[in-house]
């Protein structure tokens, strides 16, 4: 049978990832994320949350909540035993602790390295934070002095060398 163990890349460590004069870009340690879909209000009653956020909006704290679709947000900080998650009362809950990774972007060479990344005009207010970055589905918000990049967690070594050759880092 092959060795397919040097084909793949190993996975990336929780910590700092990319440091240069204009960019620092950290994996943050696992957060706890619940994607909920559905009656959106009562999801967010059902957290404490009184609204969702859209792209490049600011969070503060430990828990909030993103909007991603019409009927569909994620709320970070909060988790939930997978044994409950499901529908109830008009709400679907999806663990996503282990399934999206949280970069966090700080520095200069940030806005630059998100142009180059995206065509969206961060300058437009949007009510969803979702976005295609770098050819990857992801979430993008500002979280107190620092902007965070929600990705699926097999993609984030896809994501670092593509900052790295970017020429934004």
């Amino acid at each position: 049978m092959l060795d397919r163990g040097e084909f793949w890349a190993p996975a990336v460590s929780e910590g700092l990832l990319i440091r240069t004069a204009q960019l620092e870009v950290e994996l943050l340690a696992p957060l706890h994320q619940i994607m909920l879909s559905g009656d959106l209000a009562a999801g967010l009653a059902r957290y404490g949350l009184s609204e969702s956020l859209g792209l490049m909006a600011g969070a503060q704290g430990e828990t909030y909540a993103l909007r991603l679709a019409r009927g569909r947000m994620l709320i970070v900080g909060a988790g939930t035993d997978a044994a409950v998650a499901g529908w109830s009362e008009g709400i679907a809950t999806t663990p996503m602790t282990g399934a999206l990774a949280v970069l966090e972007l700080r520095g200069e060479g940030t806005a630059e390295l998100i142009a180059r990344a995206t065509p969206i005009d961060l300058c437009q207010a949007s009510p969803c934070a979702a976005l295609n970055f770098a050819g990857v589905t992801s979430v993008l918000y500002r979280h107190e002095g620092a902007v965070r990049l929600h990705l699926d967690r097999g993609l984030v070594s896809y994501m670092a060398d593509w900052i790295r050759s970017s020429g934004a880092a």
